[in-house]
Parts: structure tokens; sequence; C-alpha cells
């Protein structure tokens, strides 16, 4: 007979779920949400920005939820940190003794950052949750990057986490990546260690179109954390390299940035027709307000789940090829890829000058979203690799 212990999971997270503080808390959210419906889970996070939000969530959800207080940092702690992640004393102790419990069936660590906190001789199985795998964002950044000091920042940033991942990797059970050129990139770079995609994913329930007949007016929309550097460049890119000559062929066209945490230097973008939005309670609104969802990016890594949520509102796509990283959409059919900015401008004003096509870009991203993109979907493979982890372990006492 199978005990609550047995088939018990501790899932430790570098912040706070949430749906509406970036694609990493949104893909816990839901991950911890379908584990926890299959098993009993405990969620061990940091007590930051989040937490209130977290426990409305996840209070009847999880078996036990613990957000840590973080303890101070001295300044021998701050000289002393030389690895690319922090390593805070009071979550560390908080861990340990929940694995020293010995109630645990399995261990799952949200994003390598959490690496640091489970002991090096750990007898739990570890899932490792990676997000986005290898260092194709530093180098991305690295390559792209602009100014003396940003690049020589990036480098070192390059060094520490590959020092990291050489060495730092704990033994794993699974490695969880988001997208098949990760798995290949982790395999080849792994061997030996068992890998599953499980994509980001988006709630089509949640996020539906709005496939009215009124008129929308050329709104260009661009969403995501605007203080995250990638988003950052996005941003810029396209306010300073893409919509001056889409406003010079459309005078009545706007473009507007919308996410939390505006950084100084896409603040410094708002104008007449460019505008800056913060933090929304939702963002379908501000979809559903837009004739084209713009994504320039050349920097970053992983999955883009705000390009999901457009997708998902039926909205037409134009991206570039490392902005579509990760998710199976084929250009020209269900979104637009162009990875300079004259093709962004003339794919821009040809969408804003043909409803029609809007609209058959539109359905077929909400189709694609729909077959393969849904939250349920996507995480359905988990359950396969916790039955394995953790049912045999109950069987044998």
């Amino acid at each position: 007979m199978q005990s609550g212990e047995d088939m018990r999971l501790l899932f430790l997270a570098p912040a706070p779920p949430s749906d509406r503080r970036g694609g990493g808390a949104l893909r816990m959210l839901h991950m911890v949400r379908f584990l926890a419906e299959r098993f009993e889970v405990d969620l061990v996070a940091p007590a930051i920005d989040g937490v209130q939000e977290a426990e409305r969530l996840l209070k009847n959800v999880c078996a036990d939820l613990e957000f840590v207080p973080p303890a101070p940092v001295s300044w021998f702690r701050r000289a002393g940190h030389l690895g690319p992640y922090g390593k805070d004393p009071a979550l560390q102790e908080a861990v340990h003794r929940r694995l020293a419990s010995k109630r645990y069936g399995a261990v799952q660590l949200e994003k390598p950052a959490m690496i640091p906190y489970v002991p090096i001789d750990i007898r739990v199985p570890v899932v490792l949750d990676v997000w986005a795998y290898g260092l194709a964002g530093p180098l991305r950044a690295l390559r792209h990057g602009t100014g003396a000091w940003r690049k020589a920042r990036t480098f070192v940033q390059l060094c520490r986490y590959g020092l990291f991942d050489t060495v730092c990797w704990p033994a794993t059970s699974w490695v969880l990546v988001v997208s098949e050129e990760d798995r290949t990139r982790c395999e080849r770079s792994r061997p030996g260690r068992r890998v599953l995609v499980v994509p980001n994913g988006v709630d089509c329930a949640a996020v539906r179109p709005d496939w009215s007949d009124r008129p929308v007016p050329p709104v260009l929309l661009f969403t995501g954390d605007l203080a995250f550097e990638p988003n950052v460049d996005a941003a810029r890119y396209l306010a300073t390299k893409v919509f001056p000559a889409i406003q010079r062929r459309r005078p009545d066209a706007q473009l507007r940035l919308v996410g939390r945490n505006p950084d100084a230097k896409v603040r410094e973008l708002a104008g007449e027709s460019v505008a800056v939005i913060g933090d929304v309670p939702d963002m379908v609104p501000h979809l559903h307000a837009a004739a084209v969802y713009m994504a320039p990016h050349f920097t970053g890594a992983g999955t883009r789940t705000k390009l999901l949520e457009a997708m998902a509102a039926g909205l037409p796509i134009v991206t570039t090829t490392i902005g579509l990283e990760g998710i199976e959409a084929v250009p020209g059919r269900d979104v637009v890829v162009a990875d300079d900015a004259d093709a962004m401008i003339a794919a821009i004003c040809r969408l804003l000058d043909d409803p029609s096509e809007r609209r058959r870009l539109g359905m077929a991203a909400r189709r694609l979203v729909e077959a393969q993109y849904d939250w349920p979907r996507c995480l359905a493979p988990l359950e396969t690799v916790y039955r394995q982890l953790l049912e045999p372990r109950a069987a044998a006492c």
C-alpha cells in the first residue's frame, strides 16, 4: 500500500510561483498545480516579492507551503560569493531540515539556481527543471551586446555559469527541458542523463481570441518583464529601429510596451505614439486591443510563454528565429519570422494593411497552441516520471 510520505515530493523554487511575474513563475505555478493533483507536494521558496499571491493561489493546492525570509547579507558572505548563484543560509537550513526528515520520495529543483541548496550526497531522486539549457543566452548577449562594460560583465557571467555547469551539477534522475533544441544540447553535453521535454504552455481556457468584427486600430504590442535584459534589448530595438519606419508609412500607428518593472532604458522610449505601461492585472485586454504582436529577440534563450499567450489570443505574430525558439510553429503558416529590421518593417506594414491575413495568421496560431501548448498537454509527461520515481519506493515498504 502506498503511504503519503513515499508519495511526497519536495518542490524547491527560486521565487514564489505566480501567474503575473514572468514565464518562469508561471511555469512553476502550473507545474505545482499539476503535480499536487497527483501527489503530496511541499513547496519551499524564498520569501521575496509575490509571497501573498502564491499563498492565495496555492494554499489549498500544496500539502505544505514554506516561504523562508532571507538571512541578512553580510560583507563576508558577499565577498565570498564566487559562483553565479547566491546561497541564502536560511533557505539552505530549511531545505536540509526537510530532507533530513526522510519523508520525501523525490525532490524537484527549479533552475540550476537551486542546486546549491541540496547536499552533494543527497539520497533521494532529483529532478532538475532547467528552463533554458546551457550557455546560449549569455553567448547571445555577448555577441549582440554593446559597450565595453556590458561585454566585460557578460563575459564574466559566461565564465561563472560555464564553470558551475561543468563541476556543480548533482546526480539527477531526470533533467527537464522546454524544447527539443534544449534536449539535444543537454544530451550532447551530458551523455547518459535522462532528459525529458516539458514545454512551456498557456492556459487556452483563460486566454481566448476576440474574433469580433470590430475595427482594430494599428497597435503594435510587445509584452514581458521590462527589467529583464533580453526584453529591454527587444523593446529598444522595436522602438528605435523598427517603429519609426512604421510610423512614417502609417502615422496613426501606435506602439505599446506592456510589462512589470520597466527599466529606465525602456521608460525613456515613451512618447506621443509609444506607450510604456507597467504591470497590469490582466494582459488579455491589451492583447485584444492590438493588431500585431512583436517579439524582436536576438538575445535570451528558452521558450517565451508571452509568445504562446499572444498566439492563444489569436494575434498575428512577427518574431525572430531566436524569439520563436522552442515553439514548433511553421514560419509563414503560423507566424511571421523576420530576422532584420527591414524584413520586420515590411511584414508589419503588410499585416496592418491586410485584416484577412492578420485573421488567418491569428487563427493558425490559436490552432497550434490548442493542439500542442495547452498546459495539461505540456505537463502530462511529468506524471509518468513521478510514477516511476515514487511508486516503486512505496511498493517496497
